[in-house]
């Protein structure tokens, strides 16, 4: 897609809306400039997150975030790079987290297999429910229809972090699986558990999203248990 142009007025879309691959303008070194660029990209996610990408402006961020537009020029050519730093940030975040519910599950590595199948699935996703609620804007960026091929690919990464990261877990409870049917298991549990809560975060009201998550649960847990059951009958095991 074409580069955009800087302009207040459009909030520095281009005709696509999609965020551009260009970096920021500088890096804030001060701790106030750090905070006002938190903001800024605090401001930015929530915007998403209640209206959309297209609708989103340098105008109103800089409102949200209680700052001038001038302040965000400082970092920012126009909206597309802002965008793309709260995306790139995300992203971030969410690998961070990961690490720590990894570190965190090597710990207890020896009590996973001992588990019930309907408690593990709540651990593996609960980080993800906190995500959320702390990063308001991650599906109305990353999974954005008009979203620019830059974001396509920060989007691949965070899917075939996840299918690993569920391939493991797959391994560790089950080793009889054959690699494949463990890697078609684990996409097919990353990309439906993904649908289900975008759909649940960004359409749900907020009163109903806890039943909803517990749906998503319960759908994961019929779908992977019989294969987490080391005695299950019809198992697809390893040539």
């Amino acid at each position: 897609m074409p580069a955009s142009t800087d302009g207040a007025s459009s909030g520095g879309a281009d005709p696509g809306g999609a965020p551009s691959t260009r970096s920021p303008r500088r890096v804030p070194t001060q701790r106030r400039s750090r905070e006002r660029l938190a903001r800024i990209l605090h401001a930015a996610g929530e915007l998403c997150a209640e209206g959309g990408l297209e609708a989103l402006t340098m105008e109103a961020i800089a409102q949200r975030a209680g700052t001038s537009i001038g302040s965000l020029y400082q970092f920012f050519a126009n909206r597309d790079t802002l965008v793309a730093a709260v995306a790139q940030r995300y992203v971030a975040d969410l690998e961070r987290l990961l690490a720590e519910s990894d570190a965190a599950a090597s710990e207890g590595a020896g009590d996973a297999p001992a588990l019930p199948i309907d408690a593990l699935v709540e651990a593996v996703l609960e980080p993800f429910v906190r995500f959320h609620r702390t990063h308001p804007g991650y599906f109305a960026i990353l999974f954005a229809p008009q979203g620019s091929a830059a974001l396509a690919r920060l989007r691949g990464g965070v899917r075939q972090r996840l299918v690993r990261r569920v391939e493991t877990l797959l391994a560790g409870r089950a080793p009889q699986l054959a690699a494949a049917k463990r890697r078609r298991l684990a996409l097919t549990a990353v990309e439906a558990g993904r649908a289900l809560l975008q759909y649940t975060e960004q359409s749900m009201p907020a009163g109903a999203r806890r039943a909803m998550r517990a749906e998503l649960r319960d759908m994961l847990v019929a779908y992977l248990g019989p294969w987490l059951a080391p005695s299950a009958s019809g198992v697809e095991l390893a040539p």
